[in-house]
């Protein structure tokens, strides 16, 4: 290894970079380090790359007086760095780093050693030391910083999004959405949260007939439900009226079928969401109900457990470039009421809307005495909307029996 980090080290860029690191005293043989040595002088003498046979021109020069058995051991060393590959640059830099630390914790434990046996009395030469050598401890760092360039900047726009909404008056307010993106979703009981995924997924025009892999982590209602939800969606009719027409129902359902997996995950934790995710490379996660997904660790609030699923789940999203729809409950507060706001949240102080690019709030409108029919009108709060930043309340209408909803 010392060898072919010599063989690296001919390379005058890479020396400029790495010479903090590569200091004599990371070599181990009293050998290597004379050549070191003589690297070090010709560097500071020379503006250019090096080979082996300039090295060892240098080194026996340098070294006149070396004995014949010397100079054979140095003939053999130089044979074998002429016959080595240069290390990658990067592997030979995380090398470098690692043995230059070696070798100041070995310096460090001698200063030690020396002042617990009273050859040293003062801390100077500790700190001495630590100020020459703690800007070799900082850690590795690799930063894709964005790129500040105008076609750049609106070619990565959100603005274009990969998938659209296909409920037309929720896509006034959004238009689409993302890989990366975290959309909290909150209802009231009954209100059609499972719904409301079911008609922007598998709905005519939704994400699956665009081309997305979704895929449903049902921990709350029974899979089957679910995956009701989605056949009447997708197709347009009830389940009785999908029994009866058999082959239309098979031809809908055809253009979809293979983009959607729908799995309960009654009792996982966030661990298993991800490797799951991993696994199968979704483009759209349904995680409903998202509050009963629990982190690891410990919390001494139930908020602040909420906060830490809702901060892993953008983490998904973003790792994997996939959108991640949370769906939630809103609160009492919120029963009856048209109008709603992050603060209605159940369970959740600040936590749950911090972290969402889009937080949906869908409400009904209130009962009255003496109402017979069930009014289906349903209202989208769109309550946080850092993809376009438009705010506000749009109507729809759910179709109970289709589990479509529509402008």
């Amino acid at each position: 290894m010392e060898l072919g980090l010599m063989k690296t080290l001919l390379n005058k860029e890479f020396y400029d970079n790495n010479k903090v690191f590569s200091r004599q005293g990371v070599f181990r043989s009293k050998e290597t380090r004379s050549i070191k040595k003589v690297l070090d002088d010709a560097m500071f003498k020379y503006n250019e790359d090096l080979g082996t046979d300039d090295l060892e021109a240098l080194f026996f020069a340098a070294n006149p007086v070396l004995t014949s058995a010397q100079k054979d051991v140095f003939i053999s060393l130089f044979q074998k760095i002429g016959a080595q590959q240069p290390l990658s640059k990067e592997v030979a830099h995380d090398v470098l780093t690692q043995l230059n630390r070696e070798a100041s914790a070995d310096q460090l434990a001698d200063l030690s050693f020396k002042i617990s046996n009273g050859e040293i009395t003062s801390l100077h030469p500790v700190r001495e030391f630590i100020d020459q050598h703690a800007d070799n401890f900082t850690p590795t760092m690799r930063v894709d910083f964005e790129q500040i360039d105008i076609d750049h900047l609106i070619k990565r726009s959100d603005l274009e999004f990969r998938w659209t909404i296909n409920i037309p008056t929720v896509a006034q307010m959004i238009p689409g959405i993302n890989g990366g993106q975290l959309i909290v979703a909150a209802a009231r009981p009954n209100t059609g949260k499972t719904s409301s995924h079911a008609s922007l997924c598998a709905g005519p025009g939704g994400f699956m007939e665009q081309g997305a892999k979704v895929m449903v982590l049902a921990n709350e209602e029974g899979t089957t439900r679910v995956a009701q939800r989605y056949l009447t969606a997708c197709t347009g009719m009830d389940v009785k009226t999908i029994d009866n027409n058999r082959k239309e129902a098979d031809k809908r359902l055809a253009k979809v079928k293979e983009n959607l997996k729908i799995t309960d995950a009654t009792g996982w934790d966030l661990d298993r969401v991800e490797g799951v995710i991993k696994a199968y490379k979704p483009d759209i996660v349904i995680a409903d109900m998202a509050d009963k997904f629990l982190p690891g660790g410990t919390f001494t609030a139930g908020h602040e457990q909420l906060k830490a699923t809702y901060i892993r789940l953008r983490i998904l999203a973003k790792e994997y470039n996939t959108a991640v729809f949370a769906m939630s409950q809103l609160s009492a507060e919120a029963e009856g009421k048209v109008n709603a706001n992050m603060s209605m949240l159940e369970g959740s102080k600040t936590g749950k809307a911090s972290e969402a690019d889009l937080l949906i709030c869908i409400t009904g409108n209130p009962t009255f005495d003496g109402q017979e029919d069930e009014d289906f009108t349903r209202h989208w709060c769109i309550v946080k909307n850092k993809l376009t930043g438009r705010h506000g309340k749009v109507s729809t209408m759910l179709d109970p029996i289709t589990a479509r909803y529509e402008a």
